[in-house]
Formats: C-alpha cells, structure tokens, sequence
C-alpha cells in the first residue's frame, strides 16, 4: 500500500468524523425533552397543524421548526378587594387561589397563545378575573351568609370565575376567602351578641367546672382526712399492740424467774418432806419396832416370872394347909388345934404377903422396863424429829423473803387459833376488867404479839416487818384488824 492509499483513508476517516459529530450536533438540536411540569409547543413547516403541542419529548427539525415551552406547575395568587354586601356594608376580603395552566393540549394551546411570551402575566390576569367574579359575588350576599358559610361563598366565586379561567387555557385549583373586614363596628357588634353569650356560658361552665372543683377537692380532702384518721388509728393500734408485745416480752423474765425460783421452792419443800418421811421411815425400822421388840419382850418376862413367883406362892399355901392338917389331926386338943389355926393363919398371910410382895416387885420392874422402852421411842423420836428439823431448816435457809412469808402465812391461823383454844372451851364467863369484854380481844392480840416476838428474839425473824414490807410492795396499806367491842360482860 502506497502513500496515497494511506492519505486517501485518513481523509476517508477524517470525513466519517465530522459528518458523525455534525449528526450529533443535528441530533442534539432536534431533541427535545420536557420536563414532568411542563409543555412543549412546536411550531414551523412540516408539521400538520401551525402548533404542537408534546408532553414528554420530541425530535424536530432544527432547520425549520421551533419548540416552546410553558409552565404547567401551579401557581398561587393572593387577592384583597373592597366589596359591598348586600346589606349596604363595606367589606374588605382577603382570598388565595391556586391555578395552573389546564393539562390538555387545547389548554396549553390556548395559554400558549396569551401567555407564551409573558407567563408572568397570568398571576395579574387571575388576579382581575377572581376579583370581579368576588366583587360581584359580594353584592348578592348578606355579610352574615359570607361570615357563616364561606365554603357556599368561595364555591361560588370559583364557579363564577372558571369560565374566563377557561377561555384563557387555565384552570383554578382551589380557591379560598382567608378574612374578611369592615371599616365600621358591624362585625365587631355582630358577634358581640354570640360572644357575650358565650362569655356568659363560658363564665357558667367555668363556674360549675370551679364549683365540681371545688366539690371534688372537698371530697378527696375529707377522703385524705379519712384516710390519715384510719391510718393514726391503724398506727395506735398497732403501737398498742407492740407495746402489749413488749411489755410481755419485758415481764416475760423476771416471771420465768420468779416460776423459776417458786418452782425450786417446792422441789426443796418436797424432797426436805421426802427426806423427813424417809427418815421417819427409817427410824420405824431402825428404832421404833426394835424397841417394840424390845418392849414386847420385856413385858413377856415379866409375866413369866410373875407367874412364876404365884405359883411358887401357891405352892407354899399348899404346904401350909398340908402342914395344917398334920397338925390337926397330931394336936391334941384345943390348944393344939387353935395353935394350928394360928400357925395356919400365919402361913397364909406369908403368903399372901409373899404373893403381894411378888406382884408389886413383878410390876414395879414392868412399869419401868416399860418406861425405858417409852423414853428409848420418845428419845428416838427426838432424834428424827431433829433431824426433819434439820432437813428443813436447810430448805429453809434457802427461802426468800416471799417463800418465808409464805409458809408464815400458812401457820399464823393455827398460831391464832391455839393462842385461843383456851377459850374455846368456856361456857360461862364474867370479866371484872375496867376495859370490859375488850380486854378478851386485846389479850388474843397480846397473846399474838408475845408469839411473834418471841419468834423474832429466837429467829431474827421479824414477821410483822415483812408483812407490812409485803403490804407496801402492793401498793396497798396494811390494815390490822381491830377486835370486835360488841362482846358484853356476862
């Protein structure tokens, strides 16, 4: 390949470059896209009608056509007028309106051909449409119908309006009275009626809603007061109550204590009885039947012998009367015989004197065999006697004052009563006294008092001092018991 072939394909080439560049630059200016608020409207040679009007996009050609565009978006207008009502008031109307050129081709058509070169105008043009359609409105209405119903009103003017809107291609979208003003006090006075009616039945509402406030809070406040009354007697009762708790809890101790210690009491007064009743049990085993024994014996042998010694009496009268009879039939004569007699006599009264002899001796020696096994019993029971005594007087030194008072208080009755067993047993009594029958009661009471003085002075123990000590740990005043005066001397 030469040279030239060379140069003619960049030639070749160089052409296929521009003519695809010229092409795109055709392409570029033949196409045409509107926007989605928007219309085109062609115009020029080739085409069947004068306009076009396209939504969307479009080749045209650049050479003898020509593409415009119009807005479709919608457009808000605000209008003010000055109008008479048909109640010959002067009115001031405030309205905003939104409009937009109509979206079919006729529409864009017909806006084309008004506003194409002058958009800006369709605000002003609609703003002289709707004010005559409003002025003229006004005219046929009270001012209380565009007060009170300016849906009906706004309806009215927009209906009114729409058929210029519409020869000019546009449309009204909505439309809308936002005030409306006098110059004079005829709205301001024609709602003065309403509104002092409605102050008046604003200032009832606020009235019986500040009276049912009222109510309601007298009620929660007597509801709060119940309910801090129930909850003090609540609290009161329960204090009482932790109060009992504690008190028994407090007292719990020292009454345990003192069961305790009266428990120990009886256990002592029971086992020192016990001790006392084993002892004397012993002391019948060990003491009492051997001297029994003893004594049984004893008596036994002085029986025997004195039956012994009455019948060696008898035999020696025997002997006698035998010795007599001897001497009967060997006497001779009176003399004899009465010697006999004598002698027989004699025998007898040895004898019986023996015998007597014999018995007393027999019964002095049982009487005191008899009185020594008593005094050995006596001795024996002595011994235990002390012994119990002993046992007691340990459980007694383990008494306390209370337990000492006990046991005082449970002999001074018999104390009192042997003190007046003498008395007892008088039938007929005369007192030469100065102080008369009283004199008897003051010597009970003397005998009472020497008593337990000399259970002090022998003891230490002073009974009076602890029951008046007892009396006062009561809380209650001793109070001695006066003797009866109503006794008269017999």
């Amino acid at each position: 390949m030469d040279l030239s072939q060379f140069i003619g394909l960049g030639i070749i080439l160089a052409v296929l470059v521009v003519v695809a560049i010229i092409a795109a630059v055709i392409a570029r200016l033949a196409l045409r896209i509107a926007s989605p608020s928007e219309a085109l409207i062609i115009t020029g040679k080739g085409s069947q009608e004068s306009q076009r009007v396209v939504f969307g996009r479009t080749f045209i050609n650049p050479f003898s056509q020509k593409a415009f565009s119009i807005s479709l978006a919608s457009r808000q207008v605000t209008l003010q007028i000055e109008g008479i009502s048909k109640n010959g008031i002067k009115l001031r109307l405030t309205g905003v309106a939104q409009i937009k050129v109509g979206g079919d081709e006729e529409a864009v058509r017909r806006a084309a051909q008004r506003f194409l070169n002058q958009q800006e105008q369709i605000d002003h043009y609609t703003q002289e449409t709707l004010s005559g359609s409003l002025r003229s409105i006004v005219g046929t209405l009270t001012v209380d119908s565009i007060i009170k119903d300016r849906a009906s009103f706004a309806k009215s003017v927009k209906e009114e309006a729409e058929h210029s809107m519409h020869n000019q291609g546009l449309e009204i979208d909505t439309f809308q009275i936002q005030s409306v003003d006098d110059d004079s006090s005829y709205l301001k006075n024609l709602g003065r009626p309403e509104a002092a009616l409605a102050e008046k039945q604003a200032k009832i509402a606020e009235a019986n809603a500040a009276q049912e406030a009222a109510e309601a809070a007298a009620i929660a406040d007597e509801q709060v007061a119940l309910a801090e009354q129930r909850l003090a007697l609540r609290r009161a009762e329960l204090k009482e109550a932790a109060d009992a708790r504690q008190a028994q809890a407090d007292a719990a101790g020292p009454l345990a204590a003192a069961e305790q210690r009266q428990s120990i009491l009886v256990k002592e007064q029971q086992v020192a009885s016990r001790q006392s009743e084993l002892r004397e049990r012993e002391l019948d085993i060990e003491i009492r039947k051997p001297a029994d024994a003893e004594k049984y014996r004893v008596e036994q042998e002085a029986a025997g012998k004195l039956e012994q010694r009455k019948r060696q009496s008898e035999a020696d009268q025997v002997e006698a009367e035998v010795a007599l009879t001897k001497r009967r039939l060997s006497a001779e004569g009176d003399k004899v015989t009465a010697e006999a007699e004598a002698a027989a006599n004699t025998a007898r009264g040895n004898a019986a004197a023996s015998v007597t002899r014999a018995n007393g001796a027999a019964e002095a020696e049982i009487i005191a065999l008899r009185g020594q096994a008593e005094a050995d019993v006596v001795r024996q029971k002595g011994i235990a006697q002390a012994e119990g005594i002993e046992a007691q007087a340990k459980a007694y030194e383990q008494f306390n004052e209370a337990a000492i008072l006990n046991k005082v208080m449970e002999i001074l009755p018999e104390i009192a009563r042997e003190i007046a067993a003498p008395m007892a047993g008088i039938d007929n009594m005369t007192v030469i006294s100065n102080d008369g029958a009283t004199q008897l009661s003051k010597n009970v009471t003397g005998g009472l008092q020497q008593t337990f003085q000399l259970l002090k002075d022998t003891t230490g123990l002073d009974a009076v001092e602890m029951l008046k000590n007892w009396g006062a740990k009561d809380g209650g005043a001793s109070t001695t018991a006066a003797p009866s005066e109503n006794t008269h001397p017999v």
